[in-house]
């Protein structure tokens, strides 16, 4: 069986797409093929894990006519032909689209080829590539209840989102020994994402003096990224509040394992991964997100009291501080988690795979 994954652009699309093949090869000898953008970080993160990997020269869209913008149409028509030759050459028997502007092209040809086609919708509200994706596709799958109104209803199925099982089969005792933390102390684990994270480090850092006095017996997990790692480690040194600092963590599944409390963002790996590890966050959505997803995301979760919302510009020290000591609370926390348990169905990759499989029907 071929099978190509069309993701790019951020983890929400990637790391479905990798979830979803790691559990197709534990059923099926397969060939597996992702295809992503030349400039993306997909490349990176799926040639690191040994997957083979082609890039089309599709490039991301914005609602405004400008010279970049109708140059960035012809790159994704060029792609659509590059799209047409993968295809011809690999064979697929299925091609899987996972979101971002990368997979368009891609499913698009797949389309046109007469190729059995399946996408995943990650995120609360779809984008437009998806909806309009979601027309002609054979399969559509959707992380939540709520975003299966989007699509035609007799090819859609709900199937949660997948997640990898590195997320959510960790130890605890081996996180707090890989973190170097104390066993006695609550964890605050600070992961806003490596290109999204000033607006967030800023205020945090802004607080720690504070959080010292008024939140007692704790110590934190902080993902800074690369461009404010150094400032930021140098800025700490006085804190007396343990700290561990990382410019990126590459093992998300460890950090949640140890963590009784999180400030993210809310993009959809990162909302799939605490109701996976059941971790009552802060969510701060992006608020440059493509159609605002992130905070559409963020506003299901506080609906359904299962996260505190903070919208970034309002984010505060003293919101903040609030925030925290709410998360923190032991009465809350059980509330939250069993929150996170009804949000949305668990063995995502299992189910896309059954019905990729032939094993389930939409």
């Amino acid at each position: 069986m071929n099978v190509i994954f069309s993701c790019g652009g951020t983890g929400g699309h990637i790391f479905p797409a990798l979830a979803i093949a790691e559990e197709l090869m534990t059923r099926k000898k397969i060939k597996i093929l992702f295809v992503g953008s030349k400039d993306g970080m997909e490349k990176n993160i799926i040639t690191k894990l040994k997957f083979n990997f082609a890039s089309i020269s599709a490039k991301p869209l914005i609602r405004k006519i400008t010279i970049k913008n109708l140059l960035n149409c012809f790159y994704n028509i060029k792609a659509i032909f590059e799209s047409i030759k993968i295809i011809n050459y690999f064979n697929p028997d299925i091609v899987i689209g996972t979101g971002g502007f990368v997979s368009f092209p891609m499913l698009f040809a797949a389309i046109l080829k007469k190729k059995t086609t399946l996408i995943h919708e990650p995120n609360v509200y779809p984008g437009i590539a998806n909806k309009l994706l979601g027309l002609f596709v054979s399969k559509i799958t959707v992380g939540f209840e709520e975003t299966k109104k989007y699509f035609p209803l007799h090819k859609t199925k709900v199937t949660g989102n997948p997640v990898r099982n590195s997320i959510f089969k960790k130890d605890k005792s081996k996180a707090i020994k890989y973190f170097k933390l104390d066993k006695g102390k609550k964890t605050i684990l600070i992961m806003p994402g490596s290109r999204a994270a000033k607006k967030i480090n800023d205020v945090v850092l802004s607080s720690i003096q504070t959080i010292e006095k008024e939140i007692k017996n704790i110590q934190m997990i902080w993902m800074t990224g690369k461009s404010e790692y150094k400032k930021i480690k140098e800025l700490i040194k006085e804190s007396k509040i343990k700290i561990r600092i990382f410019d990126f963590i590459y093992d998300s599944g460890l950090a949640y394992a140890v963590s009784d409390a999180a400030v993210l963002r809310a993009g959809a790996s990162t909302i799939s991964e605490i109701v996976l590890t059941k971790t009552p966050a802060i969510l701060v959505p992006y608020p440059y997100a493509t159609d605002n997803h992130q905070e559409k995301n963020a506003m299901l979760f506080e609906r359904k009291n299962a996260a505190i919302v903070i919208k970034d510009n309002e984010l505060s020290q003293q919101k903040l501080i609030d925030g925290l000591k709410n998360l923190l609370n032991k009465k809350n926390q059980i509330e939250i988690k069993k929150n996170l348990k009804k949000i949305f169905t668990t063995d995502g990759s299992k189910k896309i795979v059954d019905l990729i499989l032939g094993d389930s029907k939409c």
